[in-house]
């Protein structure tokens, strides 16, 4: 767990309370701030968990291309070339064959 799923659910929090205090006193202006730190607090978790995954799945990798290095080059080698493939697909296959300039 990181500081920015910690920090977005402290945010979270306080303003779900700022948003009721908002409500009970009838401020309107404090029951949206409230709001607006309760959906800034829940994109901020959403970052960190994330962020945590990639990190995890970025160890893992680490991991994999340690081990089978081979492997690993030989998957990324059959994947450049299928993208390579894919994005050559829409484009036209035009050959121009000009004629030869001859001098007279």
């Amino acid at each position: 767990m990181n500081d920015d799923i910690l920090d977005g659910e402290l945010r979270s929090g306080l303003g779900r309370v700022e948003s009721a205090i908002g409500n009970a006193a009838g401020d309107a202006e404090l029951r949206l701030r409230g709001s607006a730190d309760q959906l800034i607090g829940k994109v901020q978790t959403v970052y960190g968990n994330a962020r945590d995954t990639a990190e995890e799945t970025f160890d893992q990798l680490d991991a994999f291309v340690t081990e089978k290095p081979y492997f690993a080059a030989a998957v990324a080698a059959v994947v450049g070339i299928a993208f390579g493939f894919v994005l050559g697909l829409g484009r036209p296959k035009v050959i121009v064959i000009r004629p030869a300039h001859t001098a007279h």
